[in-house]
This record gives C-alpha cells, sequence and structure tokens, in this order.
C-alpha cells in the first residue's frame, strides 16, 4: 500500500462520514495497512479519524499491530480524545509486561516535554490497567507521574 493509497483510506475513517464509507475503510485498512509502521495511521489523521483507527488496530491484534501502541499511548494526553478510552479498554486484554513499555515510554516523553496534563492522564491509564509502581523498570517515572496526580486531585 503506498501513502496516498494509506492516506486516502485512513481520511475515509472520519466520524462524519457515512457509516457505510467509514466500515469499507476499516475493512480495507485491516487487510492492507503495514504492519510495521500501523503508527501511520494516526499519524496521518486528527481527531475526527483516531476512534476509527483504534477499531483498525484493535482489529489487528497483537502482536502484529504493536507498532501502533507509541501513537496510542500519545492519546493518553488528554482522555477525551476520541480513540483515547478504546485504547485503554484494548490494553486491558494484554499481559501488563507488554504494555507498561509503552506506557514507560510516554511518561519519560510527558517528562521530558514537560507535560503534566500528560502525566496525570498516563496516571489515570496506570490506574485503569492496574499497573503499579513494581511494574515499571525504573520506578522514577511512575513516582513523578504519581506526584503530579495526587497534587492535582
Amino acid at each position: 500500500m503506498n501513502k496516498d493509497e494509506l492516506n486516502y483510506y485512513v481520511h475515509e475513517l472520519h466520524w462524519h462520514l457515512p457509516e457505510e464509507t467509514k466500515q469499507q475503510a476499516i475493512d480495507y485498512l485491516i487487510e492492507n495497512a503495514p504492519i510495521n509502521d500501523l503508527g501511520q495511521l494516526f499519524a496521518l489523521s486528527s481527531k475526527p479519524h483516531w476512534q476509527n483507527c483504534m477499531k483498525v488496530v484493535a482489529a489487528i491484534g497483537y502482536p502484529y499491530n504493536i507498532a501502533a501502541f507509541p501513537k496510542m499511548v500519545e492519546l493518553f494526553q488528554d482522555m477525551n480524545w476520541p480513540g483515547a478510552n478504546e485504547a485503554v479498554d484494548y490494553f486491558k486484554k494484554l499481559e501488563k509486561e507488554v504494555v507498561v513499555l509503552f506506557i514507560e515510554a510516554g511518561c519519560k516523553q510527558a517528562i521530558k516535554e514537560n507535560d503534566e496534563q500528560w502525566l496525570w492522564f498516563l496516571y489515570t491509564v496506570c490506574e485503569r490497567l492496574q499497573i503499579e509502581r513494581l511494574h515499571f523498570l525504573d520506578g522514577t517515572g511512575y513516582d513523578t507521574m504519581e506526584e503530579i496526580y495526587v497534587r492535582e486531585a
């Protein structure tokens, strides 16, 4: 699938398009999206597409969809964004050992960017996924998230 074709089908995922159009795009992308570059679904789209991008990623399934996990964690920058809750629900189905690596990477990125909102939401995601400090390779990131959460709660 070339980039123009991918771009076309990703934009067919827009929430204002007819259900039939979206479903055709979802079905096509499930069969043809570049597995090694699934993050492109999110990179080529915007908020009105993300919930349907999550449908594609979820349907492709683990481990084939792992390339999309970093972008899924970026959805946690604001849990009100379309697709964010679907990403949490999908991560609930996976082993914590798989998910925590991506949550921890998102945490490190949020700390680097000084994005306290993202850290706050990442903490809430950890709570929903029952991920604790002991699951992190480096617990200092978890400590930072927890500190921000407690301070802002």
